[in-house]
């Protein structure tokens, strides 16, 4: 018999999607692999309602066996999919059926948009999605470089962002990532003294920049942005540029790794990460329902 309803304890639900996405064959790119990771971001920062309507899990007895989430952009009514997880057995399909129907009648509005972020070995996925008539929309690659990488010293000329380049970035920044999921009034909103804007400028003009996050509690680093000004570019400053993320982010001791993503057919910006240290970690799918 298997019962499905809301996550009653986290950190149950925390180690079994650490388990779930450490394996290719089920790993979502949305979800983190660590399990303390996890259960930081259900706790304070999964979906704009409450955990108890945008998770469910499935449990047959005692034993965690499935669990969907959605996370939940309430203004645009649209979600991120992390799922569905299901482990081994002969009931998969049904399970993952069972999850999504009482999901969706769990969630107090309609939702115009699901996004799911796959990685290409997850077959069981993706088959769900192509069930649900999901529109492919991209190949992504996750590059990580880890710690033997030594960034070389911080380049001069690139520095900390001020409130005096506000117009310029967000200029370069809709230019660059049109339809990306953070715009720039949020990248403004989230720096911090972990998630930094690097800029490169000269005669007060914005050349350049890159946005980093770090999570030092979790020994993670990432980065999110990287783009040039077209009027600057085949200068190196996109090699500057990653120099200083990289310096920033391994600053910090606890940052073991740290990772990317980026299209699989952005051959330029590939070269540039693998000269830079990385190596693919994981090639992911997206996929958009409506």
């Amino acid at each position: 018999m298997i019962y499905v309803g809301p996550p009653n304890n986290l950190h149950q639900l925390a180690a079994f999607l650490e388990t779930m996405n450490s394996i290719d064959a089920s790993h979502i790119g949305y979800c983190g692999e660590e399990e303390e990771e996890i259960f930081d971001t259900l706790s304070h920062d999964f979906s704009d309602i409450d955990i108890e309507k945008s998770f469910v899990v499935a449990y047959e007895e005692d034993h965690l066996v499935g669990a969907l989430g959605f996370d939940i952009d309430a203004k645009k009514r649209s979600a991120e999919v992390w799922g569905p997880f299901v482990g081994n057995g002969k009931d998969k399909l049904q399970i993952a059926d069972n999850l999504w129907k009482t999901l969706e009648n769990t969630i107090p509005f309609k939702l115009d948009e699901y996004q799911f972020f796959i990685n290409d070995k997850n077959t069981f996925v993706k088959q769900f999605v192509g069930r649900m008539d999901g529109i492919e929309n991209g190949h992504h690659l996750i590059l990580k470089a880890s710690r033997d990488y030594i960034a070389d010293r911080i380049d001069l000329h690139v520095v900390t962002y001020a409130s005096s380049f506000k117009k310029s970035f967000s200029e370069l920044h809709h230019l660059a990532f049109p339809n990306t999921y953070y715009s720039s009034e949020q990248i403004l909103s989230r720096i911090s003294k972990d998630n930094l804007l690097l800029i490169i400028q000269h005669d007060m003009e914005l050349k350049g920049y890159v946005y980093v996050e770090a999570s030092p509690l979790h020994g993670e680093g990432a980065i999110e942005y990287i783009a040039v000004s077209p009027d600057y570019r085949g200068q190196g400053l996109a090699k500057k540029l990653m120099k200083a993320a990289l310096h920033h982010l391994f600053s910090c001791d606890s940052i073991e790794e740290i990772t990317l993503s980026v299209e699989s057919s952005n051959k330029a910006a590939i070269a540039l990460y693998m000269d830079a240290g990385f190596r693919v970690k994981h090639t992911l799918v997206a996929y958009k329902n409506r």
